[in-house]
């Protein structure tokens, strides 16, 4: 027997080594709770990234399609707001989203008006009722816009709502749980002013 296998042997047969065999065993243990809280969360985070990104993508895309039309039916919107469950693919807005197109527009010497509305896209009603609010208001009122926009005399613009119902994927709790989210844009029509009711 050479004289490094008997060191070898001593080192590992030796008391000290034999109770340190059971910690990497027990920080392991103690660990994976930790691993597993943080890929959950982490899981949940990225979905709720995606979801958020896909909203504004909808948002954005359809206000964009609005506006560039010279003139709007019921048959462009309904074609438009069909388009919002392509873009929301892969997560369902059928029965999760909801969309609100207004018109506003201000006349000379005149408060701001919601010329008209229309809402579909989705069957998503935010906690009954048939539909979700427009937060920013009802057809022939005083809007109320986002960020407090103020319209100069002969601007129209097209404001889109988009509602979401976000379920996160694992755990309903702390800043995941499940909400509507919400978003909104606002666009001036690029050709003309699109005042009309949809008919």
């Amino acid at each position: 027997m050479s004289l490094t296998n008997v060191f070898r042997r001593a080192i590992v047969n030796s008391p000290k080594r034999r109770a340190s065999s059971g910690v990497a065993a027990l920080e392991f243990a103690l660990a994976l709770p930790i691993w597993i809280t943080l890929l959950i969360g982490g899981a949940d985070a990225a979905y709720c990234t995606l979801v958020n990104q896909r909203v504004e993508r909808v948002t954005y895309t359809v206000t964009d399609l609005v506006t560039q039309s010279q003139k709007v039916s019921i048959s462009d919107l309904d074609k438009i707001l069909a388009a919002s469950e392509q873009i929301m693919r892969p997560f369902d807005f059928g029965d999760k989203g909801y969309v609100i197109i207004s018109s506003v527009f201000k006349e000379a010497g005149k408060s701001s008006i919601i010329k008209w509305q229309y809402a579909g896209g989705g069957h998503y009603n935010c906690g009954g009722g048939g539909g979700c609010g427009s937060k920013v208001g009802v057809e022939g009122g005083v809007p109320t816009m986002p960020n407090k926009m103020a319209l100069n005399d002969g601007d129209n613009v097209i404001v889109v709502e988009v509602y979401y119902k976000f379920t996160p994927m694992f755990v309903n709790a702390s800043i995941f749980s499940a909400s509507d989210i919400y978003r909104a844009a606002v666009y001036k029509p690029r050709l003309s002013a699109l005042t009309a009711k949809p008919t």
